[in-house]
């Protein structure tokens, strides 16, 4: 039998050339699979970074947001997988008719790195109305004193002013009544967000506290929205309702 070397040399060229490329298509494919298990590794990481820095700074906030004129002033970390963000209009505040609103310092990532169903909810940093922790549940209007008034929740799979997010991690104040016999006393934080184009740095001013005292005869009703959070509360008839205002400003720098 004769054999064709050239033919068989041929054949085990094409054989080779199609093993090489098999190799490098898997090879290609496994380092696609790597770098995306990187960068979602990398970005879970970045949003426990945020995390961190928003409890400190919610800490700073209640230890300081009754004096006017206090400013604070921090340096963003650095992330590089998630974006920090001011959305304005997050909570909607109604008092005895009279509508305000407040604003949310927000970071989140985007869904190509992590995406979490829309009603994904974990309270970081809050809980129900009596104070309790709650990993699900949270209360807008809190009713005990000791409880936060600045709320850290992450939610899910959303959009905030026309920016998505695969997650996203909000920090917003929320109210607080206090009863004392006929007395109510109403807190009322409020964030005034103002745009800015740079992202180094997160400054917050207590811009001004206030009074007003309300005479009532009649209950009312108060009530505060933010994002799907929805609580309301009735103040009783016949006693003296102190609402303080809490106005800060927060920017970018």
């Amino acid at each position: 039998m004769v054999v064709n070397m050239a033919v068989l040399g041929e054949s085990t060229l094409v054989g080779v050339v199609i093993l090489i490329a098999v190799v490098l298509a898997m090879a290609a494919a496994f380092m696609i699979y790597a770098m995306g298990n990187f960068n979602r590794s990398a970005a879970l990481a970045s949003l426990a970074q945020a995390e961190a820095f928003m409890t400190n700074v919610a800490d700073d906030v209640e230890a300081s947001m009754y004096v006017p004129g206090t400013v604070l002033v921090y340096a963003l970390p650095t992330t590089g997988y998630g974006v920090f963000n001011l959305v304005s209009g997050f909570c909607t505040i109604s008092i005895n008719g009279t509508t305000y609103g407040s604003g949310a310092v927000v970071y989140g990532v985007p869904p190509r790195l992590v995406s979490y169903q829309g009603g994904f909810i974990d309270v970081i940093r809050g809980g129900g109305a009596n104070g309790l922790p709650s990993s699900t549940n949270e209360s807008t209007i809190v009713l005990n004193p000791a409880a936060p008034l600045i709320s850290i929740v992450q939610f899910g799979y959303g959009q905030l002013n026309g920016v998505t997010y695969g997650t996203y991690i909000a920090m917003f104040p929320r109210l607080m009544a206090i009863s004392s016999g006929s007395n109510t006393y109403i807190y009322i934080p409020m964030i005034n967000v103002k745009p800015s184009s740079f992202r180094t740095g997160l400054n917050i001013n207590v811009t001004n506290v206030y009074t007003m005292t309300l005479p009532t005869k009649s209950s009312f009703t108060i009530s505060d929205s933010c994002g799907p959070f929805n609580n309301s509360y009735t103040i009783p008839g016949g006693g003296v309702v102190t609402l303080v205002f809490i106005n800060m400003t927060v920017t970018f720098r």
